[in-house]
């Protein structure tokens, strides 16, 4: 080997001397920051494993709340529906007996009438509330009644259309008069709540 190439050779060693001089440092270096990557890691970690339970079982509860009120409106929805049905078929039931209904419907009139009055029916009731009917009922309470040529939108009892003002006695409203007072008692009543 001549002093060229032992030269060359010197460069070589001394430059491979520093690459894994300083490979070493690097990896030492990069070896310290993983480690204190990893302990900020199982710190975080640790600190917030907790946290994360907490928020998960707050999740849950609130989940499990959205989900009893859906349950509570679903319920209280099917109670509403049959409720209405419970007053539908009451109404159905007021109306089955023709001498009975005959005998509200004249007794509603009779007590809110005024001179001048026209009787408006519905028009399934347009047999049953005859004009006849209506004119029986004039002459007792001694004042002007007729009935209306126009029909009302109900399903049964009557308007009393005046000049001033009208007198709604549909079984409906009279029904849904009924349901307000006794709201209260009507889940225990049908639920036995």
């Amino acid at each position: 080997m001549n002093n060229k190439e032992a030269i060359i050779q010197k460069i070589i060693d001394d430059a491979n001397t520093v690459v894994n001089a300083n490979i070493a440092e690097a990896n030492d270096t990069a070896g310290q920051i993983l480690a204190r990557a990893q302990r900020q890691v199982d710190k975080f970690i640790e600190s917030n494993s907790g946290r994360t339970d907490r928020l998960y079982q707050e999740a849950l509860e609130r989940s499990q709340v959205v989900a009893n009120l859906d349950v509570k409106k679903l319920l209280q929805g099917k109670k509403k529906e049959i409720i209405d049905m419970a007053f539908d078929e009451a109404l159905d039931a007021i109306k089955a007996d023709k001498k009975t209904y005959l005998a509200l419907i004249e007794g509603m009139i009779l007590s809110c009438c005024e001179d001048g009055d026209e009787v408006v029916v519905a028009m399934e009731d347009d047999k049953v509330i005859t004009k006849k009917l209506i004119a029986d009922l004039a002459k007792k309470s001694k004042k002007s009644l007729k009935k209306s040529d126009e029909f009302g939108d109900f399903k049964g009892g009557v308007i009393l259309s005046g000049k001033n003002y009208d007198k709604n006695l549909t079984l409906e409203l009279e029904l849904s008069l009924i349901k307000e007072k006794i709201e209260s008692n009507i889940d225990s009543i049908l639920f036995g709540e």
